[in-house]
Order: structure tokens, then sequence, then C-alpha cells
């Protein structure tokens, strides 16, 4: 049984405890820290008791206490983003690679049973990726500590760049962003990222909508593959002639309604997330390493750059 230590008891550390609470033997909760002084996250990190460490704080403690988990010999789960620029990215990279330690940042939507499925239907289809469109709104959550750009975008450049994996860097990025909150940090934005070859991937993403929204399109040259985390039927596959899209248009609208591709109810997305991270530090499995991570915190540093211009 691998012995979790968990800092950080918020929403998202809540969310862990009830979902380790249900793993029944995989995993047991063997310690809890949480933000008040007297309990030391530095002392569990160095526990013998534990294992491995989640890490669910605010964001910008999370590069120091990955580096220290390392440091003491323990795999870890990060919440992203794991930092906020590509140099302290790379170091960390190079250091679990040196350590052979798994480190996994948790971008949740990649677990998700449906978007798994729509990238197995892709990958099945044997078609390259033409475009990729997402979008992901809520009402929040609203956080003094990060904005928009490095809360909610790393889930949508995360499911980009995991579709591209094959295709090396985004070479070609667009970003902008309205609606500034206190600190100038726009609430709503819009990036545009670009490869080689000429497939690109438009992100819209905020924290404005009353209406919570996380889709996903990939388009082919004969399909349009759909994933709604919202929606009834959370994954399709949509015949599309995309590059005589024009022509078929003349006669009448497109059908839309595609075929469901099968998705299971469960597990959970979290416990997907967890199963894989159990799996490699029990040596089941490879880790994934931090190159997504690594690709992800570039882009977003540049378009933090092209945000300010």
């Amino acid at each position: 049984m691998l012995r979790i230590g968990l800092i950080g008891a918020g929403r998202w550390g809540k969310g862990y405890i009830r979902t380790i609470e249900g793993m029944g033997s995989r995993l047991r909760l063997a310690q809890v820290v949480t933000s008040r002084p007297e309990n030391s996250w530095k002392k569990l990190v160095a526990s013998p008791d534990c294992d491995a460490v989640i890490i669910a704080t605010p964001a910008p403690l999370h590069a120091e206490m990955v580096r220290a988990c390392l440091e003491a010999g323990k795999p870890c789960i990060t919440e992203k983003p794991l930092c906020f620029d590509a140099a302290t990215a790379r170091a960390l990279k190079e250091q679990a690679d040196q350590a052979k330690l798994p480190v996994l940042v948790n971008y949740i939507h990649l677990y998700n049973p449906a978007y798994q499925a729509l990238k197995k239907a892709v990958a099945s289809a044997g078609k390259p990726v033409r475009a990729i469109l997402t979008e992901g709104m809520d009402l929040g959550p609203f956080r003094a500590d990060t904005g928009t750009l490095w809360d909610r975008c790393p889930h949508d450049v995360a499911l980009c760049l995991d579709l591209m994996s094959g295709a090396g860097p985004a070479v070609d990025l667009f970003a902008a962003g309205t609606f500034p909150d206190a600190q100038g940090r726009p609430e709503v934005v819009t990036l545009r990222l670009g490869w080689q070859g000429g497939v690109t991937a438009w992100i819209q993403s905020g924290r404005l909508s009353p209406q919570k929204k996380r889709t996903l399109s990939v388009i082919t040259d004969s399909s349009l593959f759909h994933f709604d985390e919202q929606a009834a039927v959370k994954c399709r596959r949509i015949p599309f002639d995309y590059p005589g899209r024009t022509e078929a248009a003349r006669n009448g609208p497109l059908p839309k309604e595609g075929e469901p591709l099968p998705v299971p109810e469960k597990p959970t997305p979290m416990e997907v997330m967890l199963s894989a991270f159990a799996d490699q530090v029990e040596k089941k499995a490879p880790p994934d390493g931090l190159g997504l991570t690594v690709e992800l915190t570039r882009v977003l540093e540049e378009c933090a750059r092209l945000l300010k211009t």
C-alpha cells in the first residue's frame, strides 16, 4: 500500500482526501498538513511514514515543495502550474530525471476517460490532426496569486500539447486578453499555438462565465472529434470533409450529431490520475517525466510576455 502525505487541505486537497479514501487498499492517506503554522510541510516531506507526497497548495509554493520532495527522495504529485518560468521547469525536470523519481503535474483533464477515448479514436483513425479548438470557462475560481493564464490555461495547453506530442515545439504563438483584474491580469484569455506543418490550436479560457464549459474539438481531413465534459454524450465523432468543407456546405447544413464514442462512467479523472501515479511509483509504468510541463511552461511564459505587449 502506498502511503501518501498531503500538503494542503483546501478545495482540491479535500478532493484528494475523498478520492484516496474511496480507492480501497491501493493508497492510504498517512499525513495531512494544512496551512496552520504548527503544521510543517517540511517535516511531512522528510517523514519516513509517507512514501509519496501530494502538493495541493497555492501555486507560488509548488516549485519549492517539488524540489524538497526530490531532495528527500519522495515521488510527488503537484497541482498546476509547476512554476512560472521555463528555466525553473527545466531544472526540476533535470533533478527528477537524475533522481529517477516520478513527478506528476495534475493536468486533470488528461486523465478524463472521455478525453482518453477521444485521443484513442484520433490515433485509430490514422489521419493527421489539422486543427484543435478548446474552450474552458467558468465563474471563478478567483485567486489572488494566479491569473487566468497560469490558473486555467494550463489545462487547455496541456490537452493541445498532449495531442501534438510528436510534432515538436509550438513555433507560432499569439496571446490576447481582456477584463483585467485588480492586478492587471486578464480574466479572459485567447491563445493560438501553431506547429510546423500548419496545425493550429485555438484556446479560449476564462473565469467570467456563468456557464461551466470544458470542450475540445480535434479536426482531421475526414472527421471532427468532440469532447464536451458537460454534455450527456461526452465524446463523439462527426464525419467532416475538412478540405472540402466549403463545397459540402452548398448542399445545406452539415450534420453535427455524429456517432458517440464509448466512455466508461468510472473511474473518475482523479482516480485515473492517482492510479497512474501509483503505477509509476511501483515501477509498473515508466514516469511521464516533465517534458510536457517544460514545453507548457515555455509556451505560457512567452504568452505572458505577449499579453504585456
